[in-house]
């Protein structure tokens, strides 16, 4: 039998991308899913998808407002008792130097990526420990370390590991599993837009360094093994051991690719 036959997991930002992966897998393995998303006729599109293998609820909300975060944890008690897993992986990518960035793409990411994740965890924790679950938070190799033209993207990323680590220390004596997943650029919707210095969508510039469906299985597979921590892709692995012995040398190194103009650098973001 499935270790999520019946556990019940909520997903956010989960009508495209890494977010619908995992919980698609989710799915496939037996869990009942809550997916969110601020985006009301997609989300309710993949949820009539998922509803075709497995129980699933959705609901439509921004997880940087508090009332809205509140609103997706009362979805899973409502719709199915208890909460055993939640899945942080709501986010906006932006690019641009920080010296060009409006007030507004600043207030953005770090609402969606950080406070996103603290508002969602502190909703649902009381029931996560009682369900002795998980709280996973999905970031990014730019959260190992700070690249040019992603200075906000890299400090909200950044952040959820010292997050992840504290919440750690106060809830795995109570039994609560919690895990930070480094993602690699991961192959896109055609859809998907990241954020410019003054907020116009723009494509994304990043090669993709594994599937959607790739990412899911290893982060579903963390979960089950209650993993802490899931480095991702060969070149997430190598920037993490470098910046380990030598940050002063990655930063050279970065340094010197962004002067010479080669785009090496933007494998790790």
């Amino acid at each position: 039998m499935s270790y999520f036959k019946d556990k019940v997991a909520l997903v956010t930002g989960a009508s495209r991308g890494v977010g619908l992966a995992i919980a698609r897998s989710l799915c496939a393995d037996g869990a009942k899913v809550v997916i969110t998303a601020r985006g009301k006729e997609r989300l309710e599109a993949e949820r009539k998808k998922l509803a075709e293998i497995a129980e699933v609820a959705a609901v439509c909300g921004d997880v940087g407002q508090w009332t809205d975060a509140q609103k997706m944890v009362d979805a899973a008690l409502n719709n199915f008792g208890r909460l055993d897993i939640l899945v942080n992986n709501a986010g906006v990518s932006m690019r641009g130097s920080f010296c060009d960035l409006s007030p507004e793409v600043c207030k953005q990411v770090i609402d969606t990526n950080l406070m996103g994740c603290v508002y969602m965890t502190r909703a649902a924790v009381d029931h996560i420990v009682k369900a002795k679950g998980h709280v996973v938070f999905i970031s990014s190799i730019a959260g190992i370390f700070g690249v040019p033209g992603a200075s906000l993207y890299c400090a909200s990323k950044g952040a959820l590991t010292q997050f992840s680590e504290s919440l750690r220390l106060e809830l795995k004596p109570r039994g609560v599993h919690l895990g930070v997943v480094y993602l690699g650029f991961t192959e896109h919707d055609p859809e998907k837009r990241i954020l410019s210095a003054d907020g116009t969508p723009i494509l994304p510039d990043r090669p993709a360094h594994h599937t959607q469906a790739q990412a899911a299985g290893l982060i579903v597979k963390m979960i089950e093994k209650r993993k802490k921590r899931l480095v991702m892709t060969p070149v997430g692995k190598f920037s993490q051991l470098a910046h380990r012995l030598s940050p002063d040398l990655v930063e050279q190194a970065i340094l010197w690719a962004q002067s010479h103009r080669i785009g090496a650098f933007k494998e790790f973001s």
